[in-house]
């Protein structure tokens, strides 16, 4: 493999990686989305039986963790849904099609050709 190749495919490996990672925080972003509704249900419960145990002034910073959480969690639940999932399946399918040119022209390279 010539040197001008090996530049390119490690220019390619790096686009590689940028894109496994936004495909990780579209995919991470989807999974808090469907998990919203069931992390505000928790956090609630906690903080009911923390406030019931009448500990709250022993643990305000974990009551005020959980506030956090909660406002994060419904935060999520107002984006849109579709849009939500298409940046997931349209972030995967860049990916997707960005490795199979990758494994080609690796290929193409190893086999000395281009």
């Amino acid at each position: 493999m010539r040197l001008g190749q090996k530049l390119v495919l490690q220019a390619l490996e790096k686009e590689q990686k940028r894109l496994t990672l936004k495909a990780q925080k579209a995919a991470q972003l989807s999974e808090d989305f469907i998990n919203a509704s069931s992390k505000i249900s928790e956090v609630r419960l906690k903080a009911n039986e923390m406030l019931r145990a009448g500990e709250f002034e022993k643990r305000v910073n974990e009551f005020d963790e959980l506030a956090n959480q909660e406002k994060a969690a419904l935060k999520l639940m107002k984006k849109d849904p579709i849009k939500v999932f298409d940046a997931e399946n349209s972030t995967r399918d860049e990916l997707n099609d960005f490795n199979n040119e990758l494994s080609f022209l690796t290929m193409r390279y190893n086999r000395g050709g281009l």
